[in-house]
């Protein structure tokens, strides 16, 4: 393998080179003058136990890689916009929760204090 991370696909093909380092790594990283999706087929696998992925692209592509590329974006906007109301919630919504657990630790609490309430016996 060339020592270097510039592959000319003539001493070494790319593809090999690819799935070499990305059986091993978390993080990727690419500059490409180009991009198609149908590329990625041949290592596509791999990229499944990638944690992140960067790729700096040349404007040379085709309408489908565009499409799919800009659905990824928005479906990772859509995720960030869910993490951010999950993680603050509005005033309405922290309220109504915190009534809710309220309740809930009043229902335990009672319970608790049903069990171990004395019992009495009754006599015939």
């Amino acid at each position: 393998m060339a020592t270097h991370d510039i592959i000319d696909n003539q001493n070494e093909k790319l593809v090999d080179h690819l799935n070499n380092i990305l059986g091993t790594t978390e993080r990727a990283r690419f500059a490409v003058g180009y991009l198609f999706l149908s590329g990625l087929t041949s290592v596509a696998k791999r990229l499944l136990n990638v944690k992140e992925l960067r790729l700096l692209i040349g404007n040379t592509t085709n309408k489908e890689t565009v499409e799919l590329l800009a659905e990824g974006y928005r479906r990772l906007d859509l995720a960030a916009e869910e993490l951010e109301r999950q993680a603050y919630p509005k005033r309405t919504e922290a309220a109504k929760m915190a009534d809710e657990t309220a309740g809930n630790l009043r229902n335990a609490v009672a319970r608790v204090h049903e069990r171990a309430a004395p019992r009495q016996s009754v006599h015939l």
